[in-house]
């Protein structure tokens, strides 16, 4: 009897291992219904009696493996039902349909990181805003922003929120929602500098921008500047207070944040450049497109728009 034991063991355990695998993959559920057993049983004609941390053990002729046993073993969180008798392995479904959205975590106010190590900002309530009215599941991604783009073009993500200007060049890659922020480029100076207060005054100088952005391509068309691209806006005024650069070029809302914050610097002349930003997504998932249109719509008509809006902007 001892050695059916281990082989219909280990049939349990692929088993579990294969089908639960592919359930949780599709971020579905696997119930499994309980049969109770008796406190006190035999084993090869031995009384015997249940022990936690038994892996497995022969009962008329039925092997069974406690589900914490094979719960562990698929590193999954276990789930019990009581009215219905069940157990659940893995996180229970909402039955929402569920989607990767990315979003590059270092531009306050729109979406960063708090001391406390939490993502937050306008962009992240805005859009769980969104995918509650328009019943969807959000998961977010942190990744840089050079990279944002490439992911939902490859398809390893649904959307795209991170302050994500509407321009005819992404337009021509990739679908955009209605328009939720209206915003525009500003050069940032030290309060000492006060040569430069527009775009043509930036000829010849040394500009810090952020990879992959509109800003990056206006400070590119500057007559013989010196553009340094950095991996964060917060490096960019850094490296701009510490005169690592002699001005940077950033959204509006990411420069007066950073002021607001404490740094000290200047904005420059008057905002150019004015666009809108808006929530991409693939040109291949125009369904996807038409629900978050429709959850924009509803959170602007009932007013959750604002509350988030004043939340974030009320200075």
């Amino acid at each position: 009897m001892i050695k059916k034991v281990f082989p219909l063991l280990l049939g349990v355990l692929i088993g579990a291992l294969v089908f639960g695998t592919i359930g949780f993959a599709s971020g579905s559920q696997r119930q499994i219904t309980v049969d109770f057993l008796p406190l006190k049983f035999f084993f090869n004609g031995v009384e015997k009696h249940l022990e936690q941390d038994q892996p497995a053990f022969v009962y008329n002729d039925v092997t069974y493996v406690p589900v914490r046993f094979v719960a562990e073993t698929l590193g999954r969180p276990v789930e019990w039902d009581g009215d219905n008798l069940s157990i659940f392995i893995g996180e229970k479904s909402s039955g929402k349909q569920k989607i990767i959205v990315g979003s590059d975590a270092t531009y306050p106010p729109f979406e960063y990181q708090d001391e406390a190590g939490r993502y937050v900002g306008f962009d992240l309530d805005m859009m769980a805003a969104i995918a509650e009215a328009a019943d969807l599941e959000v998961d977010f991604r942190d990744m840089p922003f050079d990279q944002l783009i490439s992911a939902l073009r490859s398809e390893q993500i649904d959307a795209v929120v991170s302050a994500l200007s509407i321009i005819e060049a992404r337009k021509a890659v990739m679908d955009f929602t209605d328009p939720y922020f209206h915003s525009g480029l500003i050069i940032a100076v030290r309060p000492d500098n006060s040569s430069i207060n527009s775009l043509q005054d930036l000829k010849g100088k040394s500009i810090g921008v952020l990879s992959v952005t509109s800003a990056e391509e206006h400070a590119k068309k500057v007559p013989d500047a010196k553009v340094k691209s950095f991996g964060s806006w917060e490096q960019a005024f850094l490296g701009l207070e510490e005169g690592t650069v002699e001005a940077v070029i950033s959204d509006y809302p990411v420069a007066a944040n950073f002021i607001k914050q404490g740094y000290d610097l200047r904005l420059a002349g008057e905002k150019f450049a004015v666009a809108d930003y808006g929530i991409a997504v693939s040109k291949n998932n125009p369904e996807l497109l038409q629900k978050l249109n429709s959850g924009l719509q509803t959170i602007k008509a009932n007013g959750q728009y604002d509350i988030i809006y004043k939340k974030w902007f009320k200075d």
